[in-house]
């Protein structure tokens, strides 16, 4: 899996081969200019999804907020406005999409899980139309776990043939012969689960040379000095008796080795040691999240060159640092993250510490930002649900995502605390960490011979953007690059989109505001039955190598299971209505063309059996004229006192159609007529006025279209649904007969704390009784991220 580091060694390579190479140091030092070129020329987007819970039955709403923010900045960022959310199976196969508005970067929604779905562990997944542009490993994922309880649950027996895993890992990247090497481990059990062990290094004569163990969360490390080439070999032993023997990483017999060491005085020493380049000079280059921070030259003496870089100079998070040799060869690698300080603190309390059932809960909430004294205005989301066998917190968290797992690899377990404290185990388990996480082994010969993202895909900054394809049924014919093409989404209100194709023969659709999912109709004005024209898939069809762990559920969970199960079949039986409540988007309903200069509602008029004699009748502002023995329609120029010479645009429900299907349409079918007698420019086209027809139901009553024209079903933006929360404000509320068995009491995506970093939040407690927590995360304008969690009781009447 690639990271955003991969891109910036590209850059930085790439630079580094087209200088004159005798001139190391002057190239060097201008690396920071071409890569700030670099970092203006590709803006980075990164998102977060906060789900009300982790665990849900079929039949249930899954609920989310989204946080898309600068990936430079962290701030939030109104580039993108549409948002991309999946449920993927194992295989990574969609079962659930959406595209979900959004508006400064925020955005939430939710989906229905189905009662066909089927048990298992899934993904869910979002991106932006522009990170389609990037590796799929750039994409927000979180595992989610979905039960059908309407079907018989049968859990996948246990795949024996997946053992523990073990991984080495040399800090800087390799093994060299007779150098000291910090050397990282990890081992996981087939969950992909830290777990703890003790184990030694044996020579290739089984001579003990060191002893290590873990130290948190199945990681650890030990300083290694290979004695010789031959490979040495590990033999760990688990909690539970078992015995792994796994051989260590190769050892060189030349290279270099880069160590890490944190001083006291505020600096980080960076040693680089290798013996096979005497007073050579090597560089070191820092960057973080596509931002130079250091560029340092040093010459090795008596085998070692030192770097003392001061802490302040490194941006918060997590940065890279390689080290080049004097032929900018890149030879060693790793990552240091330096706690952030740019944290949002959130607080909440809750006006009891227990609560009977059908009971109010006020939620009082603060955000500032940590170590300060006054308060911030932030934007969050807020979920209360019952915690049991099923439901946990979620170790996630908005700060610990954008902060340190979205710029490491593979999966980190509780991440979030290594943002607790600055104490020395944090910082030990946290170097552990990076050296685990965020080792990768060179492979630059892909990386020479590759070149910075195509940017295949536009960001969609106005609305979602639909892609077509025109592809020719033989492949050895030639486009015509000026085909023209029209989108229309009949119905109210009208909705109708031209483009022209590239010379790849792809089109673009700019839609605005197009909500919910209804029958879209594509037609070109390219006749030739050698083409046909394909929507594309909006959806990325790239994909992370993360794998899901095994689907499994202990017997101990069953009740937990049977009343969730129960609670969502109550809430589905007695609040369907409730649960199934949108609010409709403000939506502009004027057409594109705005005012037309004159109105007919044909009702009003005596109404004739064809078009053309409505037509003649009574819309003086379009004459029919016959031209090469067909009839054509004519708009009236007021500024030239005479009739357009070239035809207008021909609407009927918003779909363009040519005179003779205009002409031959059944006027009774037609309750409304617009002209716009003004030119009109939209876009690329140039119209000689507009007249567009309307019918009673806005659906194309009987139209017959060209046998090219592609129409389909396509879902546009989400329309957002309604949380139903009941309400016992009265006694003659709370002892309503309905029964509430809601485990999750509370959502809101969208709470707004005011200029001094305050706001409330109520809810009411169900019938259920246990032990919930209240999730709170949320991000202000400056990017400073922040969560806060808290946990009560409900105990009955």
């Amino acid at each position: 899996m690639k990271k955003i580091s991969q891109y910036i060694f590209l850059l930085l390579t790439l630079v580094l081969l087209l200088k004159n190479k005798t001139q190391a140091q002057e190239i060097f030092m201008g690396v920071p200019e071409q890569f700030k070129q670099y970092s203006n020329s590709t803006h980075l987007e990164k998102m977060y999804v906060h789900t009300d819970k982790n665990f849900y039955v079929a039949g249930e709403l899954l609920w989310f907020k989204i946080y898309n923010v600068d990936g430079i900045l962290y701030q939030p960022v109104d580039l993108s406005k549409i948002a991309y959310l999946e449920i993927l199976d194992k295989d990574n196969k969609p079962v659930m999409q959406t595209k979900v508005p959004l508006t400064k970067g925020k955005g939430n929604g939710s989906f229905f899980l189905p009662v066909s779905i089927t048990s298992g562990n899934y993904k869910l997944r979002a991106y932006t139309n522009w990170m389609k542009n990037f590796s799929a490993a750039f994409y927000f994922e979180k595992p989610v776990t979905i039960v059908n309880t309407l079907k018989t649950l049968t859990v996948p027996a246990a795949d024996t043939t997946k053992y523990y895993q073990v991984a080495f890992f040399p800090e800087g990247g390799n093994l060299v012969k007779d150098i000291t090497s910090k050397v990282a481990f990890q081992i996981t059990d087939p969950s992909g689960k830290g777990i703890a062990c003790k184990g030694m290094v044996l020579s290739e004569k089984n001579d003990t040379l060191l002893s290590f163990q873990s130290f948190k969360f199945g990681m650890g490390h030990f300083m290694f000095t290979p004695a010789s080439t031959q490979p040495a070999k590990a033999v760990i032993t688990l909690a539970n008796g078992r015995t792994i023997v796994q051989n260590l990483p190769a050892v060189y017999e030349q290279g270099y080795v880069m160590q890490l060491v944190e001083e006291t005085a505020g600096s980080i020493k960076v040693t680089v040691t290798s013996q096979s380049a005497p007073s050579q000079p090597v560089y070191l280059f820092a960057c973080t999240r596509q931002t130079m921070q250091i560029a340092e030259k040093q010459t090795i003496t008596n085998g070692v060159a030192t770097f003392l870089i001061d802490k302040t100079k490194l941006a918060e998070g997590v940065s890279t640092l390689t080290v080049f040799n004097e032929r900018q060869q890149p030879v060693c690698e790793r990552l240091y993250f330096k706690k952030p300080q740019q944290v949002l603190a959130v607080a909440a309390s809750s006006n009891a510490a227990a609560y009977g059932n059908r009971k109010r809960v006020a939620l009082a909430v603060n955000t500032q930002h940590a170590n300060a004294q006054t308060g911030s205005p932030a934007n969050l989301s807020v979920a209360v649900y019952r915690l049991d066998s099923l439901q946990t917190v979620d170790p996630n968290s908005v700060l610990s995502y954008l902060w340190l797992t979205s710029e490491l690899t593979g999966n980190i377990e509780s991440p979030g605390w290594y943002l607790t404290t600055d104490n020395e185990e944090v910082k030990e388990a946290a170097d552990n960490l990076l050296l685990v996480h965020g080792w990768r082994k060179f492979d630059w010969d892909h990386v020479f011979n590759d070149k910075r993202p195509a940017f295949e895909f536009v960001p969609e900054f106005d609305g979602h953007i639909i892609n077509c394809q025109i592809k020719g049924n033989d492949p050895n014919a030639t486009l015509n690059a000026a085909t023209e093409a029209w989108l229309s989404i009949p119905g109210i209100p009208l909705q109708f989109y031209n483009s022209k194709a590239s010379e790849r023969g792809r089109i673009y659709f700019d839609v605005r505001d197009y909500y919910g999912q209804n029958e879209i109709i594509i037609q070109t004005d390219n006749p030739d039955s050698n083409y046909h024209l394909e929507v594309l898939n909006p959806f990325s069809e790239k994909y992370n190598e993360a794998i899901l762990p095994a689907f499994s559920l202990s017997d101990v969970a069953q009740q937990s299971l049977n009343e969730q199960s129960i609670g969502m079949q109550v809430l589905n039986t007695y609040e369907a209505n409730k649960i199934s409540q949108f609010t409709l988007p403000a939506i502009d309903t004027t057409p594109f063309y705005g005012k037309p200069t004159k109105v007919y509602k044909l009702d009003d008029y005596t109404r004739f059996t064809t078009m053309e004699e409505v037509l003649r009748e009574y819309v003086p502002e379009v004459a029919i004229r016959r031209f090469g023995g067909q009839l054509h329609l004519k708009v009236f120029d007021y500024d030239s006192h005479d009739f357009y010479p070239t035809d207008p645009l021909i609407l009927l429900d918003g779909v363009k159609v040519d005179n003779n299907i205009l002409l031959g349409y059944d006027p009774l079918k037609v309750n409304r007529l617009e002209v716009v007698t003004n030119k009109y420019i939209k876009g690329e086209f140039n119209y000689q006025g507009i007249v567009n027809f309307t019918t009673y139901h806005g659906d194309m009553e009987s139209l017959k279209l060209d046998s090219k024209a592609v129409i389909l079903d396509y879902e546009g933006l989400q329309l957002k649904r309604n949380f139903y929360s009941p309400v016992y404000k009265t006694e003659q509320q709370a002892s309503s007969r309905l029964p509430d068995f809601r485990n999750l009491l509370f959502w809101e995506p969208d709470v707004q704390t005011d200029a001094s970093g305050n706001a409330t939040v109520e809810f009411y407690t169900s019938d259920m009784k246990g032990k919930y927590v209240a999730v709170l995360q949320g991000i202000d304008e400056a990017g400073y991220a922040g969560s806060y969690y808290f946990t009560f009781d409900v105990t009955g009447k």
